[in-house]
């Protein structure tokens, strides 16, 4: 049952950290503006939420 309990606690934080790196990515592309489309689709193809 602890072990469980790790796992799910490293999993929900995992996913805490992936979805703000998301968010600072996506700010720093929207602020990048037009230019930054290709940057984005990269990350995309990479597995990124941005």
């Amino acid at each position: 049952m602890f072990f469980v309990a790790l796992f799910a606690l490293i999993v929900a934080m995992q996913r805490g950290i992936t979805r703000r790196e998301d968010e600072r990515l996506r700010a720093q592309f929207d602020a990048e503006g037009p230019d930054s489309e290709l940057s984005r689709q990269l990350m995309r193809a990479s597995g990124y939420g941005v």
